[in-house]
């Protein structure tokens, strides 16, 4: 699908105003972020880096990871003058070589929707390697997807399983869209 390549993005993110912008905290993430993080949070698809400056912002550690160059340009001028800095890095969420672990929480609000099946199998697969066992990631993913792919409760839990187990399923109206947030607990293995 070519809205989910870095070019599409890099697009969006030159204009003064993105459709998918927060204007935001979402209560999910603020509640995310109370359980404290000793080895940081990971941010796939961080976009312009509003909601990782907001962790940042709580003392936390925290990595944003977009593959939109514009989109992380951005974010770092967004908390260049700020005292706690979070890392950004240009990078592909299937392909997350130049990171290590292991980050206590992460999140995803609105990247993996975007994503075909063979490149939800990577993630997951990246995130398995990158999240600590017991660590919890939050997805926030539109039900009727860009990618085509149907999602719900059961293509979640499908697409993580045995790696993680699906914790809960929230249907949500945010930004008025029918979608869900999903928490996803890393197996201990």
């Amino acid at each position: 699908m070519t809205s989910t390549n870095s070019a599409y993005f890099d697009r969006a993110y030159r204009r003064p105003v993105t459709l998918w912008g927060d204007i935001r905290i979402p209560p999910e993430i603020a509640a995310l972020v109370r359980q404290g993080a000793p080895n940081g949070v990971l941010d796939l698809g961080c976009g312009v880096g509003r909601l990782t400056r907001y962790v940042a912002r709580q003392g936390l550690r925290v990595t944003g990871v977009d593959f939109s160059s514009v989109a992380i340009e951005k974010a770092r001028a967004r908390v260049a003058a700020d005292e706690v800095r979070p890392d950004f890095i240009v990078g592909d969420v299937t392909n997350l070589d130049a990171l290590t672990g292991p980050f206590d929480l992460s999140f995803d609000v609105g990247c993996f929707h975007c994503l075909d099946a063979t490149q939800q199998g990577r993630y997951g697969s990246e995130l398995h390697r990158l999240l600590a066992p017991g660590g919890t990631h939050l997805i926030w993913a539109l039900d009727a997807a860009p990618s085509g792919i149907p999602l719900d409760a059961a293509a979640v839990e499908r697409a993580f399983t045995p790696r993680f187990a699906l914790r809960d399923a929230r249907a949500s109206r945010r930004r008025l869209l029918r979608s869900h947030w999903y928490w996803l607990v890393r197996s201990a293995e």
